[in-house]
Formats: structure tokens, C-alpha cells, sequence
């Protein structure tokens, strides 16, 4: 079992829909998804937060929710816990729906329309501020009131609730604002690497008094500043470390692997991960520093799986 807790995939369905692909997934990222053994993962809506189209938020999830529906026989979307066991006994990749900030979200009710639908997961901001949070363009800003209305939906539906991309005040706004155990999908240590979107010490800290998850990141410059460092090895310092500093229950994976988007890129850019379809060498990389199968099991599925099934209806 393999549990990735970011992929822009349904963004990527939609920009392929637009150049003629109904089927993208299967055309684009299927036989990786199945040589890297990936079981589940959150699937999230990335929307432009620049943009200028009002509409571009819910084009791109209705899109995707067509896609998703259509294809049924590889996709099942967990919206329960029961669906988290049934996509595995079904053999089929088990897709979270998310979304990558919610810039264009109007408000709780339209939030509720998309619990509905089917979404369970979001992070409040993109790096930009909205008029629920402030993301790492902004180091005084924070959480809002209309943020804190979102939030109480959330955990009132069962909602992920995703501290990626926030500034360290929206962070702490979140943590001051909720009660659940709380995820960082996607992003590394400053210890390692001081990087704006890496995390620090009292911040892994608070999320393991929480009870929560931070999903490693193979995004080079989140793994070192030196492109030498930047490697499947680089990648797991960083559990490494937080393994050290907050224990093994509390790390996972959140490869965040979307060079696809872009159209003038073709690989990753790290050694050792250039693609999804390499990401059994992480294990073979636990392995070598000694990792026992279980321990390997915690990072590559169960601690993200032991929040989930805490928080989902």
C-alpha cells in the first residue's frame, strides 16, 4: 500500500481536456501510477489564484468529476472510510478529492455543495491572501473570520484539513482554530533545507501534538539548495530528521510530482525520482538506512491512513 498526499492531477485533467484528451490519466499516468505502487492519494484542484476567470475553480472540478466518474474502473473516490478499504479490495487507486486553496471558493455553502459532490480535503491558501487566509506572500497577515467559518464546516463534514502553503501565522491561526488532527500534505524541514516552504522544529512539534502528518516533498529546491543534494537520498534526510525530532508516526509521503503541468518540462528534476514511477527507490532508500518493514509501512501508508480514517465520516 502506497499513500500520496499531493498530486495537481485534476488540474492536469482539466488542461488536457482542453487540448482534446477525455481520458488523460490513463493516457498520461496510469502505467506509472502502477509501477510506483501507488494505492491511494489526495488528487487536488490547483486553481491559478491570479486568474481572471471567476468560473475557472468549479470548470476545472466539474471537469474532473466527469473524468473520475468515467473511468470507474481504475478510479474509486473515497468520500468514507469504508471506501478507503473498498478501493484497495477493488484494485483501484483510491482518489481523495482536494483542493489546493480556495482563492475562488464563494463561501460555506458553496463548500457544502462540494462536500457533496464529493471533496474532502482542503488547504485554505495557494502562497496567496484571500479572504480566508494568507499564504507565504504575506509574513503579518493570517487566518480571517470567514477562514474560521470554513474551518468549523470542515470538521463539522469530516474535511482534511491541509496546513500546506500557509505563513507561519495562518498556521498557528489554524492550529489556535481547530481541534482535529491536522496534515501537512506536501513540504520538508528548514532543518535541512531553508526553504520558505519547508517547515520548523516547533512547527513539526505542533503538529505532532496534534496528532498529525507532515508528506515529505520531492520538489528539489524543498530538498536542498545545492542541485548535488537534490536526490532520492536528499529527500530522505528530511524523514530522517523529522523521524528524530517527532517520531515515525508522524511522516509520510506527498511527492507533489507535477512537472506534467508544465508543458516545456519532462522530468522531476531530482536523482532518483524523476518521475512518479520511481518512487519505490524511496523504500529501497529506507531500507538501506535501516527502516524495518513496518516502520516503511507507517511512511509509505499508515500514519497518513490513521489521520484519515480519524476525520472522515
Amino acid at each position: 500500500m502506497f499513500f500520496d498526499a499531493h498530486a495537481d492531477i485534476l488540474t492536469d485533467m482539466y488542461q488536457e481536456h482542453l487540448k482534446g484528451d477525455s481520458s488523460s490519466f490513463k493516457t498520461r499516468h496510469l502505467t506509472a501510477y502502477k509501477t510506483a505502487g501507488i494505492t491511494h492519494s489526495i488528487f487536488v484542484n490547483w486553481t491559478d489564484p491570479t486568474t481572471t476567470d471567476a468560473s475557472l475553480f468549479d470548470t476545472i472540478f466539474n471537469y474532473a468529476f466527469q473524468e473520475l466518474d468515467n473511468h470507474q474502473d481504475i478510479f474509486h473516490v473515497i468520500k468514507n472510510v469504508c471506501d478507503i478499504d473498498e478501493s484497495a479490495s477493488l484494485n483501484k487507486i483510491g482518489v481523495i478529492i482536494g483542493m489546493e486553496g480556495i482563492h475562488q471558493l464563494r463561501d460555506v455553502n458553496h463548500l457544502r455543495e462540494l462536500y457533496q459532490k464529493g471533496v474532502r480535503h482542503a488547504g485554505l491558501t495557494w502562497n496567496e491572501v484571500n479572504r480566508y487566509a494568507a499564504g507565504l506572500s504575506s509574513e503579518t497577515e493570517g487566518l480571517t473570520i470567514h477562514g474560521q467559518d470554513i474551518l468549523h464546516e470542515m470538521e463539522q463534514l469530516g474535511m482534511i484539513i491541509d496546513l500546506a502553503h500557509a505563513n507561519e501565522r495562518t498556521f498557528q491561526d489554524i492550529f489556535n482554530h481547530t481541534t482535529q488532527p491536522l496534515i501537512i500534505s506536501h513540504g520538508n524541514t528548514k532543518s535541512v533545507c531553508d526553504h520558505i516552504r519547508n517547515y520548523t522544529d516547533s512547527q513539526l512539534i505542533q503538529l505532532q501534538q496534534r496528532g498529525g502528518v507532515i508528506g515529505v516533498c520531492g520538489i528539489k529546491q524543498f530538498i536542498s539548495s545545492e542541485p548535488s543534494g537534490q536526490t532520492v537520498e536528499g529527500m530522505v534526510d528530511h524523514i530522517d530528521y523529522i523521524v528524530s525530532k517527532i517520531g515515525i508516526n508522524h511522516v509520510g509521503l506527498g511527492l507533489d510530482i507535477c512537472y506534467y503541468l508544465r508543458d516545456i518540462n519532462v522530468s522531476n528534476g531530482v536523482d532518483g525520482l524523476q518521475t512518479i514511477a520511481d518512487a519505490p527507490n524511496i523504500i529501497i532508500e529506507l531500507k538501506k538506512r535501516g527502516y524495518s518493514d513496518t516502520e516503511i509501512e507507517k511512511i509509505t501508508y499508515g500514519n497518513f491512513m490513521r489521520v484519515i480514517r480519524t476525520i472522515l465520516r
